[in-house]
C-alpha cells in the first residue's frame, strides 16, 4: 500500500479525508446543539458526534508534519521552501478571508484587516488554523533537526501538554486570555513535531501498528469513553459548551494520537474507498476554508423554510452539503485551470 518511490502513503489520504469531514461535522453539530434543549436525545447525539470529530485538526497538523518531513530537502534554501509551501496557501487564505470579511461579515473597515488576517479567527471562527499552520511552516526548516530527535519530540510534548493543561484547567475564565486562543502554535506544536518525527521511518511505524490492531482499537475505545464522559460531566456541573467541547484539552491530545494510530492500523485496500479518500484529500483545504461559508447560508435557508436546525436531519444534510459542494468547487476550479493552461 506504500509507494516508496513516490513516498505516497495511502493512510495519509484516509487521515486527511476523515479529518476534512470531521471538521465539518464539528461545526454542524455545534450549531445544532445551540438550537436544542440541553441533554435531550438529539443534543446527546450531536455532542457525541462533536467529540468523536475532535481528532480532525490535530490530524491535519500531524499529517502536515509528516508531509513536510517526507518531502523536505536540507539543501533547499529557506526562501525557496517558503515559496513552495506558502505560495498557494497564503493566496487561498487571503481569498477566503476577503470572502468572509466582505460578503458574510460586511466589514469594510480596511484599516483593521491586516490585524484580522494575522489572527485569523477574528475574521471567522475557523480561520485560526491558517496563521497557525503558516507559523509552523515558518519554523519548520529552522527546527527541523530537533524535530527529528526524541528529545525534540519529548520537549514538544511537554510544551503542548503543559500549555493545554494550564489553558483548560487553570485559565480563568474559560480560555478568555488571548494567549490561550486556538491560534497559539504551542497548542499544536506536539502534533506537528510528532508528524515530522514519524516521517523519519513512517513505513516502519505503520507496519508495527498494523501488527497490534486490537491493542490500538482498545486504547481508542477507552479514549472515546473518556472524552465523551468528560464533556457530559463538564456540562452537568455548569461549564460552558465551548469549554467542554474544545480541542484545547489534554484528553484530546491522547484521543487524537490514538485515532491516528487507528488510521495507520487500517487495511486500506478497497479501491472505491481509496478513490473517494483521494478526492476528499485533494480538496481538503477548500473544504476547510469554504464550508462555514456554505453552512452559514444553508442555515439561513433552513430557517427561512421554518425547518429545525436542532435536528438529526439538519446535521446529516448540512454535513453532506458542506462537504460535497466544496469538493465540487475544487474539481471545477482544477478543470478550468487545466483548460486555461492548455
Amino acid at each position: 500500500m506504500i509507494n516508496l518511490g513516490k513516498r505516497h502513503i495511502i493512510e495519509i489520504d484516509v487521515g486527511k479525508a476523515l479529518g476534512a469531514v470531521a471538521v465539518v461535522l464539528i461545526h454542524v453539530s455545534a450549531y445544532a446543539m445551540q438550537n436544542i434543549k440541553t441533554f435531550n436525545s438529539t443534543y446527546k447525539v450531536a455532542l457525541i458526534l462533536n467529540q468523536l470529530s475532535r481528532f480532525s485538526v490535530p490530524i491535519f497538523v500531524l499529517l502536515s508534519g509528516v508531509g513536510l518531513g517526507l518531502s523536505y530537502k536540507k539543501n533547499m534554501g529557506y526562501l525557496k521552501f517558503l515559496k513552495k509551501r506558502l505560495g498557494k496557501l497564503i493566496p487561498a487564505y487571503i481569498f477566503w478571508g476577503l470572502i468572509y470579511l466582505i460578503i458574510v461579515n460586511k466589514n469594510y473597515n480596511y484599516a483593521l484587516w491586516p490585524e484580522l488576517f494575522i489572527k485569523g479567527d477574528k475574521i471567522f471562527y475557523h480561520l485560526y488554523f491558517m496563521p497557525m499552520i503558516i507559523k509552523l511552516y515558518l519554523i519548520f526548516p529552522i527546527l527541523y533537526i530537533g524535530m527529528k530527535k526524541k528529545w525534540g519530540l519529548t520537549l514538544a510534548f511537554l510544551i503542548s501538554m503543559g500549555i493545554t493543561t494550564t489553558g483548560h484547567y487553570f485559565n480563568t475564565p474559560n480560555l478568555a486570555l488571548d494567549f490561550f486562543s486556538k491560534r497559539n502554535i504551542l497548542f499544536w506544536l506536539f502534533y506537528f513535531v510528532l508528524g515530522v518525527y514519524l516521517s523519519g521511518n513512517i513505513n516502519y511505524y505503520i507496519s508495527k501498528i498494523k501488527k497490534h490492531k486490537k491493542i490500538v482499537r482498545s486504547i481508542l475505545l477507552l479514549c472515546i469513553i473518556m472524552i465523551i464522559w468528560e464533556s457530559f460531566y463538564g456540562l452537568k456541573i455548569g461549564k460552558t459548551l465551548d469549554y467542554c467541547t474544545t480541542f484545547i484539552r489534554p484528553s484530546i491530545i491522547i484521543y487524537s494520537i490514538a485515532f491516528m494510530a487507528f488510521i495507520f492500523s487500517l487495511s486500506c485496500n478497497r479501491k472505491t474507498l481509496l478513490k473517494v479518500s483521494k478526492k476528499v484529500t485533494n480538496n481538503s483545504y477548500i473544504v476547510y476554508l469554504s464550508h462555514p461559508f456554505i453552512l452559514n447560508y444553508y442555515m439561513k435557508g433552513f430557517k427561512a423554510l421554518h425547518l429545525n436546525i436542532g435536528s438529526i436531519y439538519f446535521i446529516i444534510s448540512a454535513l453532506i452539503m458542506c462537504t460535497v459542494i466544496p469538493i465540487a468547487l475544487g474539481e471545477v476550479y482544477k478543470l478550468i485551470k487545466k483548460i486555461l493552461i492548455l
